[in-house]
């Protein structure tokens, strides 16, 4: 009998304890978000922290930490617990999504791509993830991959300016500047007050060749913001595009005169230069352009062309070198770099430059029969002769092309 009372008084004791532990529970919660509640944001750590401890195995628990400590500047310190959370329940995509955002947030941006898609896998109906992951392909030169997110998240947040601004640099990143345009137009639309995004607007209507819209654009931010050297520049470039060189050596002279330190002006003036055939000042502002700016490909690359045409070649090669050094991806700069050593007699070096060409761009004809003439001549008769198939098969398609819209204009017309 004594064993029997003294079985009920542990049951009792224990039954108690859980219920004590099950209010704690509740209590810290309502504490937490009491404080949280009046931006309390350590105090809410502090009680998410005694939670996590009563129950290891919540997932919900370690993410709330893990956000706390990332909201207060701890990002570093948020992310093993962002780890713990996923690893308590894999399928929980706010920690996924938080993860991502942590770990980008610490410079790791692989890490943080993979946790973002994670996310937006785990809920493909949250928009808000899949803008994220698609600024993070935008923010590490992944457009191509960011523009499909981002028509998703367009569908999803139409009314969202910021996701039309981000489609948009995609898309121009790509040099697709319709539909760059059309994506900013909708921002813009929403935004009518964003002059970053009429700036970028204004920028793609010249690159797609309605310079004079593109100019009235650039006109309106002055308007309100004289002193915006980037729009000042650009109303050079839009000068360019229309084929105003005067305008646009008269607007930007004015911009490096008053801001010497601007590559871009220069850039922009060196152009304008050499389209209106005056080579050394063009090279002048060239050479300053890239003195500031080394990383610009572009300069390197027109600066290149300058010293072709005013026969310097060895200059050329180096300013080539110097391009697709700033941008690896530059396929139009390996394809002159292996002009150029072509003609040069260094045959090894053109080989090389064109085989980084062809493996960037692999619907240029000419690139491919150049490189097939240098195979033949180094003695490589097989590879010679698939770069000559290649160079034909693309050629056939182009005629066929040609034809098929020259077909297509006398049906047009015959109705």
């Amino acid at each position: 009998m004594l064993q029997l009372r003294w079985s009920l008084l542990l049951a009792f004791s224990c039954s108690l304890c859980a219920a004590q532990t099950a209010l704690t529970i509740q209590q810290l919660e309502a504490s937490a978000r009491r404080r949280l509640a009046v931006r309390d944001a350590n105090g809410a750590l502090a009680d998410y922290e005694q939670l996590a401890q009563l129950a290891p195995a919540s997932a919900g628990y370690q993410d709330e930490i893990g956000f706390l400590l990332a909201a207060t500047n701890r990002a570093s310190a948020a992310i093993p617990h962002f780890k713990r959370a996923t690893e308590l329940d894999p399928r929980l995509a706010q920690a996924w999504y938080h993860l991502g955002v942590a770990l980008w947030l610490t410079q790791q941006p692989d890490a943080a791509i993979r946790g973002l898609q994670k996310a937006v896998a785990l809920a493909p109906g949250h928009a808000d993830y899949r803008f994220r992951l698609a600024s993070a392909y935008n923010d590490t030169g992944r457009s191509a991959e960011a523009i499909p997110e981002l028509q998703r998240a367009a569908q999803q947040l139409p009314t969202n300016a910021a996701v039309w601004e981000a489609l948009g640099l995609a898309f121009e990143r790509l040099r697709r500047f319709r539909e760059a345009r059309d994506a900013y137009r909708r921002g813009l639309d929403l935004d009518p007050k964003n002059n970053s995004v009429r700036n970028s607007y204004g920028y793609v209507l010249v690159n797609s060749n309605d310079p004079a819209a593109g100019l009235k654009e650039f006109r309106k931010i002055l308007a309100e913001d004289p002193d915006n050297v980037r729009v000042q520049v650009n109303v050079g470039y839009a000068y360019i595009g229309a084929g105003d060189f005067k305008a646009a050596i008269q607007q930007l002279l004015q911009v490096v005169r008053a801001h010497p330190d601007a590559a871009d002006a220069h850039y922009d003036l060196g152009v304008a230069y050499k389209e209106s055939d005056d080579l050394p000042q063009a090279k002048s502002e060239l050479l300053q352009a890239v003195k500031l700016a080394p990383a610009l490909a572009e300069a390197h690359y027109v600066l290149a062309t300058t010293y072709v045409d005013s026969g310097e070649p060895d200059k050329a090669i180096a300013q080539l070198r110097a391009a697709v050094h700033q941008r690896p991806q530059y396929a139009d700069a390996w394809f002159e770099l292996g002009t150029l050593l072509k003609q040069q007699g260094d045959t090894d070096g053109a080989i090389d430059a064109l085989r980084h060409s062809v493996a960037l761009d692999d619907q240029d004809a000419g690139a491919f029969n150049t490189l097939g003439l240098l195979l033949r001549r180094k003695g490589d008769s097989q590879a010679a002769q698939q770069a000559f198939a290649k160079a034909a098969a693309l050629r056939q398609t182009e005629e066929q092309e040609k034809e098929k819209k020259l077909h297509e204009g006398l049906a047009r017309t015959s109705k």
